[in-house]
């Protein structure tokens, strides 16, 4: 019985052995990371393969804010005009008599708009005009001094520069304001019962536009105005922006 536990404790041992050796031999096939079992599907990369992460996605593109009431416009070219002269109401405060002081302007503009365009609130423009005017009359100053009759024309060549802010320019029709300054060369003549005086001179201009802008299209704006530029000036402007 002895010889028997012995013999089978040697073949207990010898299976023992066999099964280790397995073990080990199927370790060196298959290694396993970390104990952990590959997931079904997982293709290990070939040898000497890194695997790489994939690119980022690429960021969107920043979109712009629009501001303002701009427009693809920032110039324009501006021509007026109409009436040039002395109104009634006005000289009447000026004379006790007097005939009718009237006569024409014209002139160009160059506007500039800046990076809203020709909607934005505020602009700036160069501009040159022409005006002449005359009378021919009974002239009386007041009623200290005796009536006399007299003549006179005068015409005058402006320069001048001028800011101007529109109200409500996001409207189709919306009022507008400037302020400007300049100067002016005035040439003429004057007769009175005795003599005839000439008039050649430059004199300092205040320009102060007021009026009524109707857009038509994004190049394009008609306006009624009335300005003061050492005289009186009534009539229209055209405005072609680009």
């Amino acid at each position: 019985m002895r010889g028997s536990g012995k013999v089978f404790s040697a073949a207990l041992v010898l299976t023992l052995c066999a099964a280790v050796a397995d073990v080990a031999c199927a370790a060196e096939k298959e290694p396993v990371s970390g104990g952990l079992l590959p997931a079904p599907g997982y293709e290990a990369p070939a040898p000497g393969v890194v695997p790489t992460a994939a690119p980022p996605a690429p960021a969107p593109a920043p979109v712009a804010a629009k501001t303002g009431q701009g427009d693809n416009t920032s110039w324009g070219l501006l021509l007026r005009g109409g009436y040039f002269g002395l109104p009634d109401p006005f000289a009447d405060r000026l004379f006790l008599q007097h005939p009718e002081i009237a006569g024409s302007s014209f002139g160009a503009e160059i506007r500039y708009h800046g990076e809203d365009g020709g909607r934005g609130v505020a602009s700036v423009g160069l501009a040159i005009d022409s005006a002449t005017a005359e009378a021919n009359g009974i002239w009386q100053e007041d009623a200290s001094t005796a009536p006399i009759k007299g003549a006179g024309e005068i015409s005058m060549l402006a320069f001048t520069l001028t800011g101007y802010w529109s109200l409500l320019p996001s409207w189709f029709l919306h009022p507008y304001v400037g302020l400007g300054i300049g100067v002016a060369h005035a040439q003429g003549h004057y007769l009175n019962e005795t003599e005839r005086v000439e008039v050649d001179y430059w004199v300092p201009v205040v320009h102060i536009p007021v009026g009524l802008a109707l857009e038509l299209g994004e190049r394009l704006q008609l306006a009624a105005e009335a300005r003061f530029i050492d005289g009186f000036a009534l009539g229209g402007a055209l405005q072609v922006r680009f």
